[in-house]
C-alpha cells in the first residue's frame, strides 16, 4: 500500500473542500427526489465549518413497528442502505476515495445521525490547533505591546 505524502494530503483536502461546496446541493436533491423509493426521509444535508458532511436519516412513522421488533439491527440495515447510496453519489463526484464514515449514531427513536469526513487529515484537530495558535499569537502580541 502506497502512503500519501504530506503535501498530497493537503492538495486532496482542498480538492475535497471544493467538491463538497460545489455538489452538496446536488447530493441533497438526489436524496430528496428519490425519497419515495426508500424507508427514510432526508430533510437536510450539509457540511460544517471543518467540512464534515452530515445528515440525519428520519425513518418513516410506519416503520416504527419494525424498529420496535428488530431494534438496532434494523437501524444498522437502514444506515447501510443510506451509506451505500451516499457512496454512489460520492463516487459520481470523485469523492469516494477521499471520505470515510466518521460516525453513525441513533439520536432518537427513529433518527440516525450520519457524519462523513475527509479521511486523510483530521480537520477538527487542525481547526482546534489553528485556533490555539492564533490565541497564543494574540496573547503574545498583547504581552509585547504592554511591555
Amino acid at each position: 500500500m502506497e502512503t500519501i505524502g504530506f503535501f498530497k494530503k493537503w492538495k486532496l483536502l482542498f480538492q475535497y473542500i471544493k467538491t463538497i461546496k460545489k455538489h452538496t446541493k446536488d447530493i441533497k436533491n438526489y436524496f430528496l427526489q428519490n425519497s419515495y423509493q426508500t424507508t427514510y426521509k432526508i430533510k437536510d444535508m450539509n457540511y460544517d465549518r471543518v467540512y464534515r458532511f452530515y445528515t440525519v436519516i428520519n425513518l418513516l412513522p410506519e416503520i416504527e413497528e419494525n424498529v420496535k421488533r428488530y431494534g438496532y439491527q434494523y437501524f444498522d440495515n437502514e444506515t447501510k442502505k443510506f451509506i451505500k447510496e451516499l457512496n454512489l453519489q460520492f463516487k459520481k463526484y470523485g469523492l469516494m476515495e477521499l471520505v470515510g464514515l466518521s460516525r453513525a449514531d441513533q439520536i432518537g427513536p427513529t433518527n440516525i445521525l450520519v457524519v462523513v469526513e475527509f479521511k486523510f487529515l483530521k480537520t477538527v484537530k487542525i481547526a482546534r490547533n489553528l485556533i490555539a495558535l492564533i490565541l497564543l499569537l494574540i496573547a503574545g502580541a498583547i504581552v509585547l505591546f504592554i511591555l
